[in-house]
């Protein structure tokens, strides 16, 4: 009987203890505050420079009128492979949050068009600081040597797709 009696007192002695260590490590944790986030996020072409043509004229860039996030371009003509347009834009980043480049895109061409259109000075991921950031950017729209498809003309909209980074 003395033997189960310790027991017992050990069983519960153990109970006890479980119970209060549950208690000591159970407490919640209670996070009050409020937090507010502002800024703004404005990101634009604000200028083209003068335009280098190589076997084309008449090419034409211009920044769209209510949506300076679109740069509407004109070839008129590309006289031979290889031939080429370089315009050069400067894209400005007025708001108050740093900006990062996610994609660039080109609407308006025909699917199969014989053109390559590449940018230097920017690559993905790249941020524009706040506050008057500048990046200088050029692009060059380029009869693709590997077609031989003639150009009557391109008209299309490139755009530079930002987003804001912490």
């Amino acid at each position: 009987m003395k033997k189960q009696n310790i027991i017992i007192v050990g069983v519960l002695a153990f109970i006890l203890a479980m119970c209060v260590g549950y208690a000591l490590f159970s407490e919640s944790l209670t996070i009050g505050g409020k937090a507010t986030a502002s800024g703004n996020f404005d990101i634009k072409f604000t200028k083209v420079g003068t335009i280098t043509q190589v076997g084309s004229s008449g090419a034409s860039a211009t920044i769209r009128d209510g949506d300076a996030t679109k740069l509407d371009i004109s070839v008129p003509k590309l006289e031979y492979p290889t031939s080429y347009v370089l315009i050069p834009v400067t894209i400005t980043n007025n708001g108050s949050i740093n900006a990062e480049l996610t994609s660039i895109s080109a609407t308006g061409l025909t699917e199969n068009a014989p053109l390559k259109i590449t940018y230097s000075g920017v690559s993905q991921n790249e941020v524009i600081n706040a506050n008057g950031g500048n990046k200088e950017v050029t692009i060059r729209v380029e009869w693709d040597a590997d077609n031989n498809t003639t150009i009557e003309g391109a008209n299309f909209t490139i755009q530079f797709v930002y987003t804001q980074t912490q």
